[in-house]
């Protein structure tokens, strides 16, 4: 049986579609937009973003639960960090996307 090359179905010429899926395969992230939902970097709540950096690196995550706020004293020997009694809500952590 004789079959000619150019005659079998024609290949898909975008790379940017097969892009998008091999990159949702490996589950990365390609863009991060306000309003969408990531875990917080502390407690691992759901959060949601609320600033995005201009050159795509870095972004705001708000979380809802409480957390402790730090104390930074002036020691004599060097700064020590420790968690005070006071709590916040909606506090707002800077993560790198990436």
């Amino acid at each position: 049986m004789y079959v000619k090359n150019g005659a079998s179905a024609p290949k898909e010429n975008n790379p940017n579609l097969s892009c998008k899926r091999s990159a949702t395969k490996k589950g990365t992230n390609l863009g991060v937009n306000i309003g969408d939902q990531m875990k917080c970097p502390q407690c691992e709540s759901v959060g949601r973003v609320v600033w995005v950096s201009q050159d795509k690196k870095t972004m705001g995550v708000r979380c809802p639960t409480s957390h402790r706020e730090l104390v930074r004293p002036q020691f004599k020997y060097g700064a020590r960090v420790r968690p005070s009694t006071k709590t916040r809500k909606n506090v707002v952590f800077l993560v790198a996307i990436g």
